[in-house]
């Protein structure tokens, strides 16, 4: 089925494309991987772009002043060029009608494109989630995104232990648990359940890019809410015409409260953006390692070093302190990404040896967000 004419506004268009391309190689091999599927219904326009390991589709319904379907049809457009014509089109309707031959034309205004298009045969459709033990859930838009946007900056970018590219979620009708790590820094966050999220516990881990993705076209409206429905190998999440799918990593997630040291030599309570401010300045001549030491002064020093670019060094003052003096080194980016999601105005950095992790967590006592990053050993 061919035939297609909808008039459409360029807002409403974009929006659509800008989420459908976030799944969508720059360098797929596969002609039809790199477009996009366009469904016109009577309804309204489906678009639909996958990577074969997760789909998304974005519904725009029929709308009198934005969108309106007078032939329904369905192709296949090149991604990138197609949301380069749109991106570039003046504000204002679109037409889009494609006839006998596979050339759709687009139309604003005074400009006209002819852009060649693919039959649909050959595009991967969504298999819908349709098991017996499928967990369905529904969550508010600010809470999905507050508990992953913790977490998901931490997973391996290493295929070498591809379980450690996603992140742990664990459900049951008393608290939801995400947890993600690359063996280097970890970071987790629990929420105590208010809901009864349903009878059959769930421990799945999801990958990292496609919550990194769902985060960015994900709707911040508080009202909005998004229902997860989780079977054996897959997930998707369905929210104001939007659906993501996504294949569920395989594998058992690492159990991580081993890691967590129970006992600290020394604790110290910092303000939040003022401790980002710093180690964002030390990041312009940072290498890898920035050494941490509290002073007898009760301040924070923080020194990094890099060969044939210089070095620098910033002190600030500490709100508490309690426990020994220490001095350790560790990833300046790593530890910078740490306190971008901290969203206290004071944390605790505790000290449990040079060999243990050092725990960063929020002061806030209703926060249950906790960080680990592994010391880098030095010389000294």
């Amino acid at each position: 089925m061919k035939f297609l004419l909808i008039h459409v506004s360029k807002d409403s268009l974009g929006t659509a494309l800008q989420a459908a391309l976030k799944v969508i190689s720059a360098n797929s091999s596969s002609r039809v991987l790199s477009g996009i599927l366009i469904q016109a219904q009577t309804q309204g326009l489906i678009l639909t772009a996958s990577n074969i390991r997760m789909t998304i589709e974005y519904k725009l319904p029929v709308k009198k002043d934005s969108m309106i379907v007078h032939k329904t049809g369905e192709i296949i457009v090149p991604a990138r060029y197609f949301y380069e014509i749109i991106r570039k089109l003046d504000p204002g309707p679109i037409r889009l009608e494609i006839g006998e031959t596979l050339i759709l034309n687009i139309q604003s205004g005074n400009t006209q494109f002819r852009l060649c298009v693919l039959d649909v045969v050959e595009f991967p459709r969504i298999q819908y989630i349709d098991h017996p033990n499928t967990q369905r859930i529904n969550m508010k838009n600010t809470l999905l995104k507050r508990i992953f946007k913790r977490v998901v900056f931490a997973v391996s970018s290493s295929e070498t232990r591809p379980v450690l590219t996603g992140v742990s979620l664990q459900i049951d009708n008393q608290s939801i648990r995400v947890v993600a790590t690359d063996g280097i820094r970890l970071a987790q966050h629990v929420v105590e359940s208010v809901e009864d999220y349903g009878a059959i516990p769930l421990n799945v881990v999801i990958p990292g890019s496609t919550l990194e993705d769902l985060l960015k076209i994900l709707n911040d409206d508080a009202d909005s809410s998004t229902e997860l429905e989780i079977g054996p190998k897959q997930i998707r999440f369905t929210s104001n015409g939007l659906r993501v799918q996504s294949a569920l990593l395989e594998g058992t997630y690492p159990s991580i409260d081993n890691l967590i040291p129970q006992v600290s030599l020394s604790e110290v309570i910092v303000k939040t953006d003022l401790l980002l401010h710093v180690v964002e300045r030390i990041s312009i001549l940072a290498g890898e390692s920035v050494t941490l030491s509290v002073l007898p002064s009760h301040t924070l020093s923080l020194v990094s070093k890099t060969a044939e670019v210089g070095d620098v060094k910033e002190e600030i003052a500490m709100e508490q302190l309690d426990g020994e003096q220490f001095r350790v080194s560790f990833n300046g980016k790593y530890f910078r990404d740490i306190l971008r999601v901290m969203d206290s105005e004071n944390l605790r950095i505790r000290f449990a040896g040079k060999e243990r992790p050092l725990v960063i967590q929020p002061v806030d006592a209703s926060s249950s967000t906790l960080f680990l990053i592994t010391p880098m050993r030095t010389q000294d």
